[in-house]
This record gives C-alpha cells, structure tokens and sequence, in this order.
C-alpha cells in the first residue's frame, strides 16, 4: 500500500522503535504477523538489519540526525527514508523494489528515494570520524 500522508503509521516524524519495527515489518511482506522479541539482535532485529543494513537504533539515529540537520527533502516521510535503506542493501530491480514499498509506482519510488539517498550520503561529515 502506498503511504498516505493521513495515515499516522507512515507520516510519523517522530518514530519510535517500535514504529520502525511495524513498518520494517510491513515493507518486509510480514505485517500479517506478530512482533517478536523487540531485543537487539532478536529475532525482529536480525530480520530488520538482513532488510535495510542496519538495526533499528541506527535507523533512528540516522533519522533523526537529518531531521537534527535539516537534511531530509521537503515532503518525505519517515516510510522513504526506509524505502532508501532497503534500496541501499537489496539493491535489485526497480520492479522488486516497488513491490517491497508496496506497490508504488517506480516514478514515485525514484521521486522519494534518490534525494533520501543523498541525504544520507550527506550525513559522511557527521557520522564518519577519521583516525589518524
């Protein structure tokens, strides 16, 4: 199902673990089922990281580090930040890609997850520390 600005599941701006959890699990096909064990390196955690790259602090943490920047495009909801992740770590055809961000069209996935990408990308300065 494609995000809906009205729906408070995708339009949170201020998510919490356990609404990346429900939307990890629902962008993952398993929304159907219940949440395990919310623990880091629980079953839910491996899952999330196996999906997107990361487990679910980091996510957050990424999140709320643009948002702390200003760095995340104007109208995106926290669900594209997501849909980049994925994108990032599965990196397979536009086709399966859509599908995993629930049918969207590729012109509105591309519309929301380039400039999402970027916006990571831009976190380098922040979150990357060089040792000399």
């Amino acid at each position: 199902m494609a995000p809906s600005r009205s729906d408070p599941k995708y339009s949170n701006d201020n998510p919490t673990i356990k609404d990346v959890y429900i939307l990890g699990k629902e962008i993952m096909n398993r929304a159907h089922r219940r949440l395990g064990k919310l623990t880091i390196g629980g079953p839910e955690d491996r899952r999330l990281r196996s999906f997107f790259g990361a487990g679910v602090e980091v996510i957050l943490e990424g999140w709320y580090i643009m948002k702390d920047q200003q760095l995340i495009p104007e109208g995106a909801l926290f669900v594209h930040y997501l849909w980049a992740l994925m994108f990032m770590k599965i990196y397979s055809t536009e086709g399966a890609m859509c599908g995993h961000a629930g049918g969207v069209d590729a012109k509105t996935f591309r519309k929301w997850v380039w400039p999402m990408i970027r916006a990571v990308a831009d976190l380098e300065y922040t979150v990357v520390s060089i040792i000399c």
